[in-house]
Parts: C-alpha cells; sequence; structure tokens
C-alpha cells in the first residue's frame, strides 16, 4: 500500500501557479490518479462550461462570439478552478475532486475564492496608500497612483478575465513576484510592497533621500527597488559599527569593510550578514515576523552583490555614502544690465537688414554687453541656424549652461512656446549634439548647479 501511494502522489514542485489547473490536471494523469477518460470528461465539461459563459457574455443575443474572446474565457475559468483546487492542502486531494466534482462547481467555488482575494488586495492597497513612502521616483509613485496599480480595482473582471492583471505596475520589487497571475499576483506584489514599506518607514524620509542620491543623483528617474538600497545600506552600517538609522557610513568604512570581508567564504560571509541582520532588528525594535521573513529571503541577493563588489575591488557601489544635494557648490549667475529699449530696437532693424552673418556677428559683438540682451537677440533677429552657431560658439560653459537652463530641450514639463522659442530650443540642442561627449556632460552639471537667476 506505501509502494502505491508513493507511485501516484503528486509532487507539488512541479505544479505551476500561474496554470495550476493545467498542471494539476497533467500531474494527476502522469500518476495515475487520473485517466484518459477522465480527461476526456473533464474536457467536455470545461467545453459546456465555456459555451454557458459565452452565452452570458453575449448576453444570449448571439451564440457567435471571437475565438481571441473564447479564448480568454477559457482561460478564465480554468483560473478561477485552478484558484480553489490551489486552496487544497492536499494536491493529491484536489486531483479528487477534479475527477468527482461537477467542473461548473470547481469554477463556482474558485470564483468565490477569486473575489474574496479581490476584496482582499483592495484593503492592502488601502494600507499601502497608507504607509506609502514619501519619495520622488517616479516608477514607485506612477506604480501606487490611481492610474498605477489602482486601476486595477476599476477594470478587473473577475466573470470572463480573472487570469488577467489590468494594471501599470513599473516599480520592481526586491523579492519579485513569480509564477502567479490574476488576483493573485496582484495580492502578493500588494502584502510584498507593504512590507518594504515598512522596513523604509523605520528611517527618515531625508535620509533615504540623500542615500539614493549618493546612489546615483538621477534616481527620480530609475527602475530601482528602494527597500533593496536601504537594507543594503543599514546592513553596511552595522557591519562598520555605524548608525543603522542615519546611513552616515564613509570612505573610510568601506575600505575597512573591504579588507574584513574579502577574506571571508560564502558561508563565513552569510553568517556575518545573518549577524548584522538580527542587529537591525534590535535597534529597530523589528519584530514582525512576516517583515522578518521578507528580509531573510532578500539577503541572498544582498550577499551576491556584495561578493561580486569583493572580487571588482567596487564595494563603494553596494554600500552607498548618502549625500546631500544640498550641501552641492552652486554657481552664481547674473547677467548686467540690459541696453535701452530704443538702442535695442534700433539694434534689432540694422541686424536685419544686415546680408552677411559675419556683419552681424560683429555688431552683436560691438553693441551686445547684457547676456539678457543676447538672448533676446537669438529670439528676435530672425538669425539662420549657422549664425546661432557662430554666437554659440562665442560663449563659455557657464553661459551655455545658462542659456540650456532658460531653454530646456529636455523637459517633463508641457508650455506652450512661441515660434522663436522653439527654434531657439532646437538650435542649441543641435549645437549641443556636435560637442564632445565630455563637453557636454560639463554643460549639463554646470546647468544642475546654476543658481540666482529666476526666469
Amino acid at each position: 500500500m506505501a509502494n502505491i501511494e508513493k507511485q501516484h502522489i503528486i509532487n507539488s514542485h512541479n505544479l505551476s501557479g500561474e496554470f495550476y489547473f493545467n498542471s494539476i490536471l497533467q500531474e494527476a494523469y502522469i500518476c495515475g490518479l487520473l485517466n484518459e477518460s477522465d480527461l476526456e470528461n473533464i474536457q467536455l465539461q470545461c467545453i459546456s462550461l465555456l459555451a454557458y459563459k459565452s452565452e452570458r457574455y453575449n448576453m444570449g443575443e448571439s451564440s457567435s462570439i471571437r475565438v481571441e474572446t473564447a479564448e480568454s474565457i477559457m482561460k478564465s475559468n480554468l483560473y478561477s478552478i485552478g484558484v480553489y483546487l490551489k486552496s487544497i492542502p492536499d494536491p493529491d486531494y484536489a486531483a479528487f475532486e477534479l475527477k468527482t466534482v461537477k467542473i461548473s462547481e470547481l469554477y463556482e467555488r474558485g470564483r468565490k475564492l477569486v473575489n474574496t482575494r479581490f476584496q482582499i488586495a483592495k484593503r492592502i492597497y488601502n494600507m499601502v496608500q497608507k504607509n506609502k513612502l514619501d519619495t520622488i521616483n517616479h516608477s514607485y509613485n506612477s506604480t501606487l497612483s490611481e492610474n498605477g496599480i489602482g486601476i486595477f480595482f476599476k477594470l478587473y473582471n473577475l466573470e470572463y478575465e480573472a487570469h488577467d492583471s489590468p494594471a501599470s505596475i513599473d516599480y520592481q520589487l526586491c523579492n519579485p513576484v513569480n509564477d502567479l497571475a490574476g488576483i493573485e499576483f496582484i495580492q502578493k506584489y500588494l502584502e510584498n510592497l507593504y512590507l518594504e514599506n515598512e522596513f523604509c518607514k523605520k528611517f527618515a524620509t531625508e535620509n533615504i533621500h540623500h542615500l539614493l542620491y549618493g546612489y546615483d543623483k538621477s534616481y527620480p528617474e530609475l527602475l530601482i527597488n528602494i527597500f533593496e538600497h536601504v537594507l543594503t545600506a543599514a546592513l553596511g552600517c552595522s557591519l562598520a559599527n555605524r548608525n543603522i538609522v542615519e546611513f552616515n557610513i564613509t570612505g573610510e568604512d568601506i575600505q575597512y569593510l573591504y579588507k574584513k570581508l574579502r577574506k571571508y567564504d560564502h558561508h563565513t560571509l552569510m553568517l556575518t550578514i545573518n549577524y548584522a541582520t538580527n542587529h537591525i532588528y534590535e535597534e529597530l525594535n523589528l519584530t514582525n515576523p512576516l517583515l522578518q521573513e521578507y528580509i531573510e529571503r532578500s539577503l541572498p541577493k544582498i550577499v551576491t552583490n556584495i561578493e561580486i563588489a569583493l572580487k571588482l575591488n567596487t564595494l563603494s557601489k553596494v554600500f552607498i555614502t548618502p549625500q546631500n544635494p544640498d550641501l552641492e557648490p552652486k554657481i552664481h549667475f547674473e547677467s548686467s544690465i540690459k541696453m535701452d529699449d530704443e538702442d535695442y530696437r534700433k539694434l534689432i532693424e540694422e541686424l536685419i537688414r544686415c546680408r552677411y552673418s559675419s556683419d552681424k556677428l560683429a555688431l552683436i559683438k560691438d553693441k551686445v554687453k547684457s547676456f539678457d540682451d543676447f538672448e533676446d537677440i537669438l529670439l528676435d533677429a530672425q538669425l539662420e541656424e549657422e549664425e546661432f552657431i557662430l554666437l554659440f560658439n562665442t560663449l563659455g560653459d557657464v553661459e551655455i549652461a545658462e542659456m540650456i537652463k532658460r531653454h530646456p530641450f529636455e523637459s517633463d514639463i508641457q508650455v506652450d512656446l512661441s515660434e522663436e522659442e522653439q527654434v531657439v530650443r532646437l538650435y542649441l540642442e543641435n549645437y549641443m549634439k556636435q560637442l564632445s561627449p565630455n563637453r557636454q556632460e560639463k554643460i549639463l552639471q554646470i546647468a544642475k548647479q546654476l543658481i540666482g537667476v529666476d526666469i
């Protein structure tokens, strides 16, 4: 009897979380819990259920339905049945129910569970909104917006598209949700995100901002996981005996850790990281077992990052030294006094009458002493692109940077521009493209540091 049970038991590791119905059907057949007659019977019942659901989809007006729609409804039906079968702890008994209970009944049980999960996920979404981080990272904010994951709760169709997840989700979790679909995916994603937020809320918003800015000044636009960076920083501070909450690790601390950790094998390093993790639990008074389990699932990934960095001597890319953007050096730019309005009008008229670019350039060099007048001439003098280039060549890097700040050709802010302003932006962008990459980078960095001019 023991041998028979061994022979027919379903190995749960062979079952797909996303396509549970199909996988348990296959495994049950392989193990002998279902025969060909059972499979045929189940298949016929699934087709009958599809016909019933298709008729309801058309509200009884027509028996015809698009192939794509029929396929989607069938996937939805099997998904709902799979949700119910997955709720049965013993997959062998789940296979027994497949054999003995009508498919329509299994579907109704699954549909109720899908609806219950939907309500649970909605509550978790509200909880995530309450423990949401105050960050300027775009992917995080857009994912948690009403048009991100929030739209799922308006569009989810548990009747005909239960397997689908109609939501815009860009933010990457430290522990991605794999092998799940539909409401199961959304619920698990939100559960993980809630735990990540709970951990990050232990740290000041300003400290997280400085940490991520130290990682990359463009972090607001990056697809990064905030929790992973915060946990890694806390581990680094724990290992270096620094204040965990402040993230005040230094370059000297990182050098110390490099000399210390490079001597460890994988097992010793893992033990050291586990010890540091327990220290974090104590310092933060972190007792939630679910959060602890989530953190511990995140450690192998972080340890791998540390091991790679130790080999490449790039530990400073893993343990980040925070940077405060407000303490970065600023460049003050001031323009001299503009010329008299009448003199400026006469200059513009003279420039428009000039036939040769060389004469225009000489006239501007002689008459224009203010950067503000220079900018106005670009807008008013009806210059050709070649003449723009000649004038830009007379400017230094700081002046080009100020021009970019006033006429940004890369901007998320949508504003109505005059035709003249559009021309200046276009020619300025074309001019920048012809410069060497190093000079472009230098000018753009200067533009970020410029202050003192309100346009």
